[in-house]
């Protein structure tokens, strides 16, 4: 018998995936959030969650063994030093790139052909055409980080005519979605010839602060950033810097850092910035997309689990991801 428990809000559908993906003796507790969870008098059993508990309740409860998270990223939990070593933490890696990628293209289209100003344009009640579009086709595009995200990526992208290269840690990796693959060592000379930069990396001790001042100046002029990994990944400012100076044409960022940004901060109005509320990887469309995926995989883990298979996703904090 397992005893697991569910602290995000469910569908019913959801529900019975879930309770179809287990034993009959299993007990599965649904709680829609974690004072929920806290109030009940069974916390203390529970072995297994689906979720993101805070680092406090995850102390509180001692039979815990493996925490399914509903993110990609796991940064929440590799960041701090007391993490239980005994607890498996497994993510929701290839949940998102689909819906993310989707993002990403369409946020570089808007920019290319200047959508935005049309829209500014039309609400002041003018009638003209704007010069400064621009086409992907032909264009080369890096893009730093070769998982699920950043291989759907390039595998839309190509269909535009674009030249592809994956930017990844380890030598040797290969990866049809891409033209070429080259390693995290060589990004700075991979900056100077790329018509658009797309961060699609995990958020690690290694990766805080990468774009800072020094590497956005080797970004080639007119260059478009792109940001759906983490926000602490690149220096605010130093961006800002570069788009009030117009060194490049514009960015595309789901997240920043802070987040949110300060209600009257630069990047919130400028027309050749694209700048949502950390939602690239939510699809609330009609068939659900991303949350079924995100439960396909925490089922698939379940019957693991039952099994003792290696579950998918599984996190190495010396990675980080």
């Amino acid at each position: 018998m397992r005893n697991i428990a569910i602290i995000k809000k469910c569908l019913e559908y959801e529900k019975e995936l879930i309770l179809s993906s287990v034993e009959k003796e299993d007990k599965v507790l649904f709680f829609d959030n974690e004072e929920e969870l806290l109030k009940s008098e069974d916390y203390g059993k529970i072995e297994i969650v689906f979720g993101e508990p805070e680092h406090n309740t995850i102390h509180l409860m001692k039979n815990l063994r493996w925490i399914q998270m509903t993110w990609a990223g796991a940064n929440k939990y590799t960041s701090v030093p007391d993490f239980p070593d005994n607890i498996t933490l497994t993510s929701a890696s290839g949940a998102y790139g689909c819906v993310i990628s989707e993002y990403i293209v369409s946020g570089i289209l808007a920019l290319y052909k200047r959508l935005f100003s049309y829209r500014e344009q039309m609400k002041r009640g003018g009638w003209n055409q704007i010069v400064g579009d621009d086409t992907l086709e032909g264009k080369r595009v890096l893009i730093l980080g070769t998982g699920n995200i950043g291989q759907e990526t390039a595998k839309k992208l190509r269909c535009f005519g674009v030249y592809t290269v994956g930017i990844c840690r380890t030598p040797g990796n290969k990866h049809s979605s891409f033209d070429e693959i080259d390693t995290i060592d060589n990004v700075d000379t991979q900056l100077q010839s790329a018509d658009v930069v797309i961060i699609a990396l995990p958020g690690t001790a290694q990766t805080a602060g990468m774009f800072d001042a020094e590497r956005i100046k080797k970004m080639k002029a007119n260059a478009i950033l792109v940001n759906v990994g983490r926000g602490f990944i690149v220096d605010t400012e130093e961006l800002t810097n570069a788009l009030q100076k117009g060194l490049l044409k514009g960015a595309v960022l789901d997240v920043t850092e802070p987040e949110p940004l300060p209600e009257k901060h630069p990047l919130r109005d400028m027309e050749n910035v694209l700048l949502t509320p950390h939602i690239s990887g939510i699809s609330w469309g009609e068939n659900k997309f991303t949350r079924k995926r995100i439960l396909d995989i925490f089922c698939e883990n379940l019957k693991r689990d039952r099994s003792d298979e290696p579950k998918k996703n599984r996190i190495d904090f010396s990675k980080g991801y």
